[in-house]
C-alpha cells in the first residue's frame, strides 16, 4: 500500500494540515473512521487499512458536521451508556456520563426482586432500559411526549433485547394514581435564554428536551408536584438537574413534605440529581 493510501495517514494529515479542525483530536476522527468502515478501532490502529475516494468524501462530509458542533454520537449514530450500546439521533438528546450515576444510586439501593418503575421522558430509553437489563424482573415503564424519541427508544429496546412497556404522552398523564416504586426522569432543565444553548453540540440537541421555561427549573417543579400522586406510599422520585438548581430543588420538595431528601453528586462533584421518599 501506498502510505497515502491509508485512513491512517489520512488522519495525520488533516490534523496537521487543517489548523481549524485540530480542537476535534485524533480520537474523534478515530471512532469516525471505524465507524464509516466498519472496523474496531484496534485493527484501525494496529493494521493499514485503504481509503478509497469516495470513503474519503464520506469521512469530509463527517468531519465538516463535527466541524459544525454537530455531537459525535448522533454522527456516528450511538453512544455508550452504562453497559448498553444505544442507537441516538437528532430527536433525543445524547446520554451523558453524569446520568449514570442515577443507574448506580438505584442499584446500590434497591435490591427487591420487583419493583415498578417509570422513566419519564426517556428520550433513547437510556435510564429504563440500563435499569431492565440488570434488573430482568422489574416491570420497566419509558414514557415521552415525542413519538420520534419513543421510536428510537423503541429500537434500542429491540437491540438489546429488553421487554418495557413505552407509553407515548405528556409527563404523568397516562397513569393510574400509586403506580410506581420509582419514578426516574431528566427532564429539560435549562432556562430559555441560556447561552450554553449556542455551545458545541447542544445547538444540535432537540431544544425541547434541554428547554424548560424561563426559570430552567418549571419542568422540575411540575414533575415534584405531579409525582405525588403515581408513587405509591414509600416510593423515590429521582430527577437530574443542574448543580445550581440544587438547592431550590430540596427546599420545594420538602415544602412537598418528602422525606430522605438527599443529593447526589457526579464524577465532577457537582450536584446532578436528588432523591426523595414519599411518606
Amino acid at each position: 500500500l501506498i502510505m497515502s493510501e491509508t485512513v491512517q495517514f489520512f488522519i495525520k494529515e488533516t490534523i496537521a494540515n487543517q489548523e481549524n479542525i485540530q480542537h476535534l483530536g485524533t480520537l474523534d476522527l478515530e471512532l469516525m473512521a471505524c465507524s464509516l468502515l466498519g472496523v474496531e478501532r484496534s485493527k484501525l490502529l494496529t493494521s493499514p487499512i485503504a481509503l478509497n475516494q469516495d470513503s474519503k468524501d464520506e469521512f469530509w462530509s463527517m468531519i465538516r458536521r463535527r466541524m459544525d458542533g454537530e455531537p459525535l454520537a448522533y454522527i456516528l449514530g450511538k453512544k455508550g451508556f452504562w453497559n448498553l450500546d444505544l442507537e441516538v439521533n437528532n430527536q433525543v438528546l445524547v446520554p451523558r456520563p453524569e446520568t449514570e450515576i442515577l443507574i448506580e444510586d438505584i442499584l446500590l439501593n434497591f435490591n427487591q426482586t420487583y419493583l415498578s418503575v417509570l422513566d419519564l421522558g426517556t428520550g433513547s430509553g437510556a435510564i429504563g432500559l440500563s435499569l431492565k437489563k440488570e434488573k430482568k424482573e422489574w416491570d420497566v415503564y419509558c414514557s415521552d411526549i415525542s413519538i420520534n424519541a419513543l421510536e428510537v427508544a423503541y429500537k434500542n429496546s429491540l437491540k438489546n433485547n429488553l421487554e418495557v412497556n413505552f407509553i407515548c404522552c405528556d409527563w404523568l398523564n397516562a397513569f393510574k394514581p400509586d403506580s410506581f416504586d420509582l419514578l426516574i426522569s431528566n427532564p429539560p432543565y435549562i432556562k430559555t435564554n441560556d447561552i450554553r444553548l449556542k455551545s458545541d453540540g447542544l445547538s444540535h440537541e432537540p431544544l425541547e428536551a434541554l428547554v424548560s421555561g424561563t426559570t430552567g427549573k418549571e419542568h422540575l417543579f411540575v414533575i415534584a408536584t405531579s409525582s405525588k400522586r403515581f408513587l405509591k406510599k414509600g416510593g423515590f422520585l429521582y430527577l437530574e438537574h443542574s448543580p445550581c438548581q440544587a438547592k431550590d430543588l430540596k427546599l420545594f420538595l420538602k415544602k412537598l413534605n418528602f422525606k430522605n431528601i438527599s443529593e447526589i453528586f457526579d464524577l465532577n462533584g457537582d450536584k446532578r440529581s436528588i432523591k426523595a421518599q414519599l411518606f
